[in-house]
């Protein structure tokens, strides 16, 4: 039997059906009041013990895995790991979320995942210093929460995690089937998870109104890197990965901003970050990537003038009408979605004409009035959360992939069709109102 085969047998279909019973317990058997009393007064479901459950967990999947047991051990861990959606959930419908479930929630994943990455380390398999590194700033974050208001992990922390289980899962598979392709995203990954690790505990003991602008700063840094991969003739490629990146702080600064506040010129820091990197870096990408090169510093220059237009008059407006806090529709393409298609388009397309196409396209749906779901607040929430993981893990896999073998065409196909799909979205709704046909009169 191919291994590839013996994986999605043994391991990826298993790991389905898992999270598969889970949720369906979670959302079966958390509906009535009646069943959510039941699971109130039950102490065994309390969040709580659920957490503290998983205290030895990590040291029992290192045995099974020491002992000669791997598949046995790869699925424990899965299913301890899964336990963290449930004691949430649990936590959030039964109205159980406490002080202390907040400390000891994140402490119980480090103590499920800390016994396997130190053996891995010990196998030869991690880089020990990277993973001392790792274990350092993770339990520093771990050790604020003595001293700090907000106990709960923040996004860094998640993200943390979960980089953590994919790094572990990548791993068990190359323990259990042999040397893999996929093993070549293993040090990258371990980097992610470290860096991201630093961020969650420097982000602890930052008070809560300076997160949105840091989130700013560093999207910010982001874009000047990119210009100066550009101006210093390095591949492009790098320049829209360190804008791609800035996409995910952007993501996340004006949640930040609306959960804990922020300075009083956050708003405009953050178009400036916004502008240097999905205005400027992508504006030098295009500049550079067609044959004539009169023809991209001309449509690089209309692509910049369109993404500063945008920025601006979004702020105005949004002033002009006293909007608070974050919208879910835009007038016209957000920057960073035609950040992304003219990113792509550049680095995948051959020829100009398509490349141009795609760039006057991005810049004229700009600076129009087409209505455009915020992707975060409008469009994220509708694709079930199951997906999402999946589809994150997938494309992360890929991405570390890339890294290690310098080859990023498989993850850049994927942002290019993700976003033409959201180039297209207000035509596809408009279709979907024509084929409704009009409201019906009272």
């Amino acid at each position: 039997m191919p291994v590839y085969v013996e994986i999605f047998f043994e391991i990826v279909l298993p790991t389905v059906l898992l999270v598969g019973a889970e949720r369906f317990a979670v959302y079966r058997y958390l509906r009535t009041p009646r069943q959510v009393a039941w699971v109130r007064n039950c102490p065994l479901l309390h969040p709580n013990a659920i957490s503290r459950a998983r205290y030895p967990m990590g040291f029992v999947a290192v045995a099974l895995l020491h002992y000669g047991w791997p598949r046995t051990a790869f699925l424990f861990f899965v299913f301890w790991m899964i336990t963290d959606l449930t004691d949430g959930d649990i936590a959030r419908r039964c109205g159980l979320s406490t002080e202390e479930g907040a400390t000891i929630d994140p402490l119980s994943d480090k103590l499920l995942y800390t016994p396997v990455m130190v053996y891995f380390a010990f196998q030869g398999l991690y880089n020990p210093w990277v993973v001392g590194l790792f274990l350092l700033f993770d339990f520093l974050g771990q050790f604020s929460r003595r001293f700090i208001r907000q106990k709960a992990a923040n996004l860094f922390g998640k993200a943390k995690t979960f980089l953590v289980v994919v790094l572990l899962a990548v791993t068990a598979v190359e323990w259990i089937y042999g040397p893999l392709p996929i093993g070549r995203v293993i040090p990258p990954l371990l980097g992610f998870c470290t860096a991201l690790a630093l961020c969650s505990a420097a982000f602890k003991v930052i008070p809560n109104y300076w997160y949105a602008n840091i989130l700013s700063l560093m999207n910010l840094v982001c874009g000047l890197a990119g210009i100066w991969v550009i101006l210093t003739g390095r591949p492009p490629v790098y320049a829209f990965a360190l804008v791609f990146l800035g996409q995910f702080l952007d993501l996340f600064d004006g949640r930040a901003a609306e959960r804990w506040g922020s300075t009083p010129r956050g708003e405009i820091f953050d178009d400036v970050a916004d502008g240097t990197s999905f205005g400027v870096t992508v504006g030098l990408i295009v500049t550079t990537s067609f044959d004539n090169r009169w023809w991209g510093v001309a449509l690089g220059g209309v692509y910049v003038a369109a993404t500063i237009y945008r920025l601006v008059r979004f702020v105005v407006e949004k002033r002009r009408g006293g909007v608070q806090g974050g919208v879910s529709t835009f007038a016209g393409m957000p920057s960073p979605g035609g950040a992304l298609v003219a990113g792509t388009a550049c680095l995948l397309l051959q020829g100009d004409l398509w490349k141009g196409a795609l760039v006057l396209a991005s810049a004229v749906l700009m600076v129009s009035r087409v209505p455009y779901a915020h992707f975060g607040r409008a469009v994220l929430p509708k694709i079930p959360r199951i997906v999402r993981v999946l589809s994150l893990a997938l494309f992360l896999v890929l991405l570390a992939h890339g890294v290690r073998r310098r080859d990023f065409l498989a993850p850049l196909e994927i942002v290019y069709v993700a976003s033409l799909a959201y180039l297209l979205s207000p035509l596809l709704d408009w279709l979907r109102g024509r084929k409704a046909g009009p409201p019906a009169r009272g």
